[in-house]
């Protein structure tokens, strides 16, 4: 049937029906489809699961992880308590603001991971620069985790023994390389199977127990110290700039949850700005004490003499260090999926 248009103070054709079949669908969508904001269903397929609570635990897990252990060492390179503290605080509000800008980012672009958000604000080049690193750190850090986990696994074993020296040599079962393969096998293998970020909490939640556990035996160590531990030199302020400098990488580290930070973001229930501030600040606080906490008394406890890990400072047949220790294999043990997951 004929259409007739009547144009006012237009020429005829520019009421006409077009003939374009394509402006005719976009004329007839609703302009909230074309321009207004996307629903969360329609951005992220698949609702998250993890709640506000369970996004805490997840991001201070992965944020503590291993670092935890060095914190003394790092205060000791920094130059006594001040230093440290100053130092954390410092690197804590750029750290904080970057996880946000990172949600942000992951909101606007609609991208799920870390690499994919650099690679859509930032362009190929940057993205493929950005996997690259991101396969490398996930890799190393990774098996800094089962070597941590060789370490605590060795005192643990040497007080069964009764074996000051350690578990080295004494029986297969008792290898190093057997321990750890073991340990992997069962425990972090099927940790790391889930494609589902949010399925950690369950097992972040302990995690995070167990570093509060570790961290009161630290303290309670240094208020009412053993008798065979003699603290070295305690410095009170750094012996120069490139001193406060060296201890920054590993106070750095004891932080750095951003490449997980992306994909817990979407996890949650709730993907949006404003409460992951909340999960954030929430997460970094709880960290800075954990941190500060094992930190300041595990210098204090014993100077400059301090291990790398602090609880290698202390004796093998040491009850509640032992305790730690299995706490600390806990949490490298619940850390590991959150990166293998990042770089698989």
């Amino acid at each position: 049937m004929a259409q007739h248009n009547v144009g006012i103070n237009r020429e005829y054709g520019d009421w006409d029906w077009s003939a374009d079949a394509g402006e005719r669908a976009r004329l007839l969508q609703s302009p909230s489809v074309e321009t207004g904001p996307k629903s969360d269903e329609g951005q992220r397929p698949g609702a998250g699961t993890t709640s506000t609570l369970g996004a805490v635990f997840i991001v201070v897990n992965a944020a503590l992880g291993a670092g935890l252990l060095n914190f003394p060492a790092a205060f000791s390179t920094a130059g006594g308590v001040a230093a440290g503290i100053a130092l954390q605080m410092s690197l804590l509000v750029f750290i904080i603001g970057g996880l946000v800008i990172l949600a942000y980012c992951s909101r606007a672009s609609n991208e799920r991971t870390y690499q994919e958000v650099v690679w859509a604000v930032c362009g190929k080049v940057p993205g493929v620069l950005c996997e690259v690193a991101i396969a490398i750190y996930t890799f190393g850090t990774c098996i800094a985790f089962l070597i941590i986990i060789g370490d605590q696994q060795d005192k643990i074993i040497a007080a069964l023994v009764k074996d000051p020296q350690g578990a080295d040599g004494s029986h297969w079962y008792t290898d190093r390389k057997f321990t750890i393969s073991i340990t992997a096998f069962l425990l972090i293998l099927p940790l790391s199977i889930p494609k589902e970020i949010g399925f950690q909490k369950y097992a972040s939640s302990l995690s995070v127990i167990g570093t509060w556990y570790v961290t009161t035996v630290v303290v309670i160590k240094y208020i009412w110290p053993d008798k065979e531990i003699t603290p070295g030199h305690i410095p009170t302020r750094p012996s120069s700039w490139m001193a406060v400098f060296n201890a920054m990488p590993t106070i750095c580290f004891g932080f750095q949850c951003h490449v997980s930070s992306v994909p817990v973001f979407n996890s949650m229930k709730r993907p949006e700005v404003k409460p992951w501030g909340v999960v954030v600040t929430a997460a970094m606080v709880i960290a800075l004490f954990v941190y500060a906490g094992t930190g300041i008394c595990g210098f204090l406890t014993f100077g400059v003499s301090v291990d790398q890990d602090v609880l290698l400072s202390y004796p093998s047949n040491d009850v509640p260090v032992a305790i730690a220790r299995a706490f600390i294999i806990l949490c490298v043990l619940t850390s590991y999926p959150i990166l293998h997951f990042c770089g698989r």
